[in-house]
């Protein structure tokens, strides 16, 4: 029987094993902290990759039994800092229910006076308004909220017998990396939004077409394909994409992955006419 409902997910999945693997063997194996924060960098570079699985994931589930998904947002906690159903609530409900009013986005990229905000202002603000914000769109959800409250507190287990171990690698290992991939999600979140029309679906996103990008990031480039139909499965992504890409203004369609330096060039025209775009 398969386990799981896409079998375009078992790269993704085999990835996730490999850096929990490689945690494990940084915690247990290595001996020196200095040594261990060393690889702890090296494996950053793989492992930014599972936070687009992570976002993947929260919107189309990996396997075909609960336990199992369960299972695994709690592996993909260790390396992305986000919990299970933590994004269901911030990202899936808030961000995609609301990211062209952005006076309801949980992550907003306009400051309350419609000026936009820079990109470490954006990232910093909104890496801390994450949790406060879970709280507030799961008073709305309740049964939601209940369920996220109970896998908080079953992700966190792993982390407190680890901290109860050794607590400065714990740190090194886990806690750092985690608190560093949320920070890297927004930031990419600023660059896919930052700076774009806050009116219509087709032209709320950014875009990256180049392949290399979309390899490493699971199809997150066809963005707005994504924010389209936020349930497709990302391997169907760019079918989509291409049938809208016509709708799509040639600005917001790029080959560049540093989509944030595209976000920054587009704040300037932006702070002109704020008014217009909101």
């Amino acid at each position: 029987m398969r386990i799981l409902k896409y079998r375009e997910d078992f790269p993704a999945v085999v990835l996730v094993a490999a850096v929990a693997l490689a945690q494990g063997a940084i915690f247990f194996a290595v001996d020196s902290h200095l040594a261990a924060a060393g690889w702890v960098a090296l494996l950053l570079v793989i492992q930014v990759s599972s936070g687009a699985i992570c976002h993947n994931h929260h919107h189309v589930n990996t396997f075909r039994r609960r336990w199992l998904n369960r299972l695994y947002e709690i592996v993909l906690y260790l390396q992305t800092g986000t919990s299970p159903f933590s994004w269901t609530l911030h990202h899936n409900i808030g961000h995609h229910g609301h990211y062209l009013d952005p006076e309801a986005d949980p992550a907003p990229w306009l400051r309350a006076d419609g000026t936009m905000m820079h990109r470490l202002e954006y990232d910093l603000i909104n890496a801390a308004r994450i949790y406060p914000e879970i709280m507030r769109i799961g008073r709305d959800h309740p049964e939601l909220y209940r369920r996220f409250k109970r896998m908080f507190v079953l992700a966190n287990l792993p982390l407190l017998v680890l901290f109860l171990l050794d607590p400065v690698r714990t740190l090194i290992v886990f806690l750092i990396p985690m608190v560093l991939l949320l920070v890297i999600l927004l930031d990419n979140t600023w660059g896919q939004h930052a700076g774009t029309d806050t009116r219509d679906h087709f032209e709320a996103s950014r875009n990256v077409e180049l392949p290399l990008y979309n390899f490493t990031s699971w199809n997150l480039g066809y963005h707005t394909a994504h924010h389209l139909m936020p349930g497709l499965h990302w391997s169907r992504l760019p079918e989509l994409h291409e049938k809208i890409r016509h709708r799509i203004p040639g600005h917001l369609i790029t080959r560049n992955p540093l989509i944030q330096v595209e976000a920054s060039r587009a704040r300037e025209r932006f702070s002109e006419i704020p008014e217009e775009r909101c």
